[in-house]
């Protein structure tokens, strides 16, 4: 078992934090499937290559220490609860593995959670810079009430703190973005981190369980688990130069 991707028990759930690779590495595009790849290449902006790379290599890899063999060995399957497209979309599973699994990326950092307690949903996201298009979209009528009472300069946080937790949720129920995140209310920024109420539909029929993830400066991060309590645990990982994971190193 590689230290940087230690084994994770039942009632937690585990989050990864990455920055996104400089440099592709060959090694790290040889972890890719054949349509990954090619999704891969699809991508015009070195950067959107570079955060996609990063975050499916990285998958590949925590969920491999989890089932054993190697990472070009896992399978995933994809469902989608709103359409009928054959081509895989929707949210990521493991193939043969009860095991929930969950990515994003935003900027230059990505997110990977794994977790055996439920399905869980993960977000990661750049701090706004300007968020006034996004507000209505985002935000229930009461939040946005929350966020105009705070001064200016702590607004941009205080937005993508919900943006991320609606979003963590929405990934975990398996909805995604076809459910308006407005339709959500969560609990203010400043206070821990709970879904208060699901608009126009039932609630998820398990409990959610939301937590605030540690993302590093200029970033916001929060992972939902359904079902019962579990443990968050955070890991910060990277990768050096010929595409080895590391623990970067502090100070």
């Amino acid at each position: 078992m590689s230290p940087v991707i230690p084994r994770v028990p039942a009632g937690e759930c585990h989050v990864w934090i990455a920055d996104a690779v400089r440099v592709p590495s060959p090694a790290l595009l040889e972890l890719l499937d054949a349509r990954e790849r090619a999704r891969h290449d699809t991508l015009v902006r070195a950067q959107d290559r570079a955060l996609y790379l990063t975050a499916h290599a990285l998958l590949r890899q925590v969920a491999a220490a989890q089932l054993g063999g190697g990472p070009r060995e896992v399978r995933f399957t994809h469902v989608c609860r709103h359409c009928e497209r054959t081509e895989p979309h929707g949210k990521p599973g493991l193939e043969g593995s009860s095991l929930e699994i969950s990515l994003s990326h935003s900027g230059g950092r990505v997110a990977v959670a794994l977790s055996p307690a439920g399905p869980v949903g993960v977000d990661i996201e750049q701090v706004a810079r300007d968020m006034r298009d996004l507000t209505e979209v985002v935000l229930a009528p009461e939040e946005r009430e929350e966020l105009e009472r705070l001064a200016e300069a702590g607004r941009p946080g205080a937005f993508t703190r919900y943006w991320a937790r609606k979003e963590a949720v929405l990934k975990a129920t398996g909805d995604g973005l076809v459910v308006s995140p407005a339709l959500l209310t969560v609990s203010p920024p400043w206070a821990p981190a709970a879904l208060l109420a699901w608009r126009e539909r039932a609630e998820p029929h398990r409990p959610v369980r939301l937590h605030d993830v540690d993302a590093g400066d200029g970033y916001r991060a929060a992972v939902a688990v359904l079902g019962a309590p579990c443990r968050v645990v955070r890991h910060e990982v990277g990768y050096d130069g010929d595409g080895t994971l590391v623990r970067p190193r502090r100070g």
